[in-house]
């Protein structure tokens, strides 16, 4: 985690600047506009590899399906760019502009980027690799960031996004092949059958359960922008940008770890239980901490950080901390279903939840994008209750270990909003009062974890000095 946070740390400080700059450069429709094809390669990149990646870190160590996974990925990747190229004009025709078509066909490199770097990737989280991983990821970012904001400042407008995004795609598999300690699956043509019906069979439910993931992850973006326009999925996309790089990032980074650890001890029913409400204390903790801290200070963070021309964000911007803190709760499930051999359970779960959501999604864009945020915030709530209880089942683990795994988080939310609502109604000038409210939030929460939950703060520290030896 500590190698996974380093990397994600670098990364979403540069994305976070980034986002800055281009606040203060683009507009909010050309902001959107770039959402829009950016929502599409984040699907098709969800199945680059068929899921055979995934299959990688829970299959038993072997050449031949490295070399099965290598050769699916690889066609998979050849079919997604030339689907895209194909389907760019369709795609623009659905958002009604045209101008999305080109962005598509552009971003389609970043896809077989995608496919060529996902083994050795993967190779790297089975071994527990992960700050070679982190050198991969800083190299992207960096790429990303430096690209982006070169060709913006020099008048590229969406364009800059874009070819920042296919950089950085580009240089990560690059610097994944090149990370790797030996090469995989060189002889990707001498895949067998029974190889690739192996890494299929896992890998086909894995990726359809991501696809599905990233469905429910970004439908809001098409339906805002496909209902509301493209000055409207800017206002929205910048509103969620804040809870993804604090927020939700942070679980990706957890899922990364905990998904590998969990497949190594899927035969000890016990200390699965134990790490699964490590994780679930810490990611909740974290998460409804930060998001209500998020809520309460988004009035000031629009304009003292993205400019006044992005005010109409703010009312979203705190709807959707709230929508990730309560996904902070329910996060952590889908790794278990996957590592207990059971990713069926994801598909199944995912697709009712898009089942909902989409109908939801469309009827609340009647009232805006602060309407699409407050159906998101809802349905969240609903599902992560749901999954942590399908979790409990599989795990036979007692709903009241797990109610007691989240309550610290409960308590310090409670605490933060509770100052936070106070220094408010003071009307401090934006500046002062940004700086005055995050540390009187990180001083409620260190004050209820030290006088309320003793064990949570030891635990934490013994994890947070957790050596190499004790691993």
């Amino acid at each position: 985690m500590l190698w996974q946070g380093l990397a994600q740390a670098v990364g979403k400080t540069v994305v976070l600047v980034t986002t800055i700059l281009l606040a203060r450069l683009l507009s909010p429709e050309e902001y959107g506009l770039v959402a829009f094809a950016l929502v599409l390669m984040a699907y098709a990149e969800a199945i680059a590899d068929a899921g055979v990646a995934q299959a990688l870190v829970y299959l038993p160590r072997s050449e031949q399906s490295a070399r099965a996974a290598l050769l699916v990925s690889l066609l998979t990747g050849c079919l997604l760019v030339i689907v895209a190229f194909v389907a760019a004009p369709l795609v623009a025709d659905f958002f009604g502009d045209p101008d999305v078509a080109p962005l598509v066909r552009v971003l389609s490199a970043s896809l077989f980027a995608s496919s060529m770097g996902a083994v050795p990737e993967a190779l790297l989280r089975r071994e527990l690799a992960f700050e070679r991983v982190t050198i991969g990821t800083v190299i992207r970012v960096l790429t990303t960031g430096g690209v982006t904001i070169s060709l913006a400042l020099a008048g590229y407008g969406a364009w800059s996004l874009a070819w920042g995004t296919v950089a950085g795609s580009m240089i990560y598999a690059i610097a994944c092949w090149c990370l790797i300690p030996t090469r995989p699956g060189v002889h990707f043509w001498r895949a067998t059958g029974p190889d690739l019906r192996l890494v299929l069979g896992y890998g086909i439910p894995v990726a359809g359960s991501a696809l599905l993931a990233k469905l429910i992850f970004d439908v809001d973006y098409l339906v805002v922008g496909g209902l509301l326009g493209a000055e409207a999925l800017g206002f929205y996309t910048l509103a969620f940008r804040l809870p993804e790089l604090v927020i939700i990032t942070v679980f990706f980074v957890l899922s990364s770890v905990t998904f590998p650890l969990y497949s190594r001890a899927r035969h000890d029913p016990e200390q699965l239980r134990r790490g699964y409400l490590l994780s679930v204390r810490v990611q909740s903790l974290y998460g409804v901490c930060a998001g209500v801290g998020l809520a309460v200070i988004a009035p000031y963070v629009v304009p003292v950080v993205f400019g006044p021309a992005w005010i109409p964000a703010a009312g979203p911007l705190i709807l959707l901390t709230l929508y990730a803190a309560a996904r902070s709760v329910g996060a952590g499930a889908n790794e278990v279903y996957k590592a207990l051999g059971r990713p069926g359970l994801s598909i199944r779960m995912s697709l009712a939840r898009l089942a909902i959501l989409i109908p939801v999604l469309i009827f609340a864009a009647r009232w805006g994008i602060e309407g699409v945020a407050w159906a998101q915030l809802v349905v969240a709530i609903l599902f992560a209750l749901g999954m942590q209880g399908i979790a409990a089942r599989v795990m036979r683990l007692p709903l009241r270990d797990l109610l007691g795994a989240i309550r610290p988080a409960m308590s310090g939310g409670l605490a933060v909003a509770l100052v936070g609502a106070v220094l408010l109604m003071l009307g401090m000038n934006p500046v002062i009062g940004l700086i005055v409210i995050v540390l009187a939030g990180l001083v409620a929460v260190a004050a209820v974890l030290g006088l309320g939950y003793p064990s949570v703060v030891r635990e934490l520290v013994q994890l947070a000095h957790l050596g190499p030896a004790n691993k």
